[in-house]
């Protein structure tokens, strides 16, 4: 009897930890180790728009993968630099975004192919490289049209970040 307890128990957590190990992505997402910048809590952003050391004002790196209750978890998967900035970032909003394609106000926006899980995150408009509108298909088991919002270039997408690129 305990060995069947020990078992489901063992199983159990195990089925578990890969659950939370799972991102709400597209298939296309970069699958590189460029992180997201994460500004005031709520801008998506590239590291490109921090030109000097006088534009920080704080700055973190998340070393650890956070718990899947962290709100910015699902932007985790390449690593992710929060930041307080000292001059202000034009962004646009999802329903923005999701306007400017004819899409319901409260449709799903993807950066990179990764699922922004909150409305409350706002897109840097100088970061965004390329947006696609991604229909469903077999591949992907989306239910409806979708936004991806690359904020990396074709270059960092195909090779990755270099360190240079990151300091």
């Amino acid at each position: 009897m305990k060995t069947t307890f020990s078992t489901i128990i063992f199983i159990l957590l195990h089925v578990n930890s890969f659950a939370q190990d799972s991102f709400n992505k597209l298939p296309q997402a970069a699958n590189i180790s460029c992180p997201i910048l994460l500004v005031d809590e709520h801008i998506i952003d590239n590291k490109n728009i921090i030109t000097s050391k006088e534009d920080i004002e704080d700055i973190a790196v998340i070393k650890d993968k956070p718990s899947r209750k962290a709100h910015f978890y699902n932007l985790t998967a390449n690593g992710i630099l929060l930041a307080k900035l000292k001059k202000k970032i034009p962004f646009k909003t999802q329903t923005q975004l999701n306007a400017f394609f004819n899409l319901d106000e409260n449709n799903p926006v993807y950066v990179n192919g990764y699922l922004l899980e909150y409305d409350t995150y706002t897109i840097a408009t100088k970061s965004i490289a390329t947006i696609d509108l991604v229909a469903p298909n077999e591949e992907n088991d989306l239910d409806q049209k979708v936004i991806n919002v690359w904020i990396l270039s074709q270059e960092e997408r195909k090779n990755g970040c270099s360190l240079q690129q990151m300091e």
